[in-house]
């Protein structure tokens, strides 16, 4: 088997949209692509400052357990 966490830094959108999807910390093993893949096509709540949308930078951990 096969485990570990690997993190993504995105920006999501004032609409909430995933942009710049790039690997902070790889895994390896085409892990890290599919990922970056699949997280692109998430959509967040936006970040409110002021109670109106802006852009940030996020990090996001993605953990594996491959059986």
């Amino acid at each position: 088997g096969f485990e570990g966490t690997m993190v993504l830094t995105i920006i999501v959108d004032r609409d909430g949209l995933v942009h710049n999807v790039r690997v902070a910390r790889p895994l390896g093993l085409g892990l890290d692509e599919r990922a970056a893949e699949k997280i692109s096509t998430w959509r967040f709540n936006p970040a409110l400052k002021d109670g109106k949308p802006v852009i940030v930078e996020v990090n996001v951990e993605v953990s594996f357990n491959l059986y």
